[in-house]
């Protein structure tokens, strides 16, 4: 039987108040990054599981690991899977792909 790919992404908005009440948590080591790149680097380094530590419980049977952060203009989407993979632009919740779809019909 081949093994399940498992994927989730998830849509962090960049201006509400959980965002940057997490921004604020953190302590920057580097005041020469803008408020995004301390927030990237903060999902990288785990803030994830801390700021919503109930999505992973329902994928508890496998190991989500984070392969992407994508900061867009007004979010971060964060891309947790099993393994490597590409999601298909119809499933996805990133809203530039979501934009363009709507656009194309």
């Amino acid at each position: 039987m081949k093994p399940q790919h498992v994927q989730q992404e998830v849509l962090i908005f960049a201006n509400t108040t959980l965002s940057q009440e997490a921004l604020c948590r953190k302590n920057s080591s580097n005041k020469n990054n803008s408020a995004n790149e301390e927030l990237e680097e903060a999902f990288w380094d785990g803030l994830l599981n801390e700021l919503v530590p109930e999505i992973m419980p329902s994928t508890r049977n496998t190991m989500m690991v984070i392969w992407g952060v994508y900061v867009g203009e007004f979010y971060f989407l964060i891309d947790l899977a099993n393994s490597p993979g590409i999601v298909e632009p119809i499933y996805s919740i990133n809203p530039d792909l979501l934009s363009s779809l709507i656009n194309m019909n």
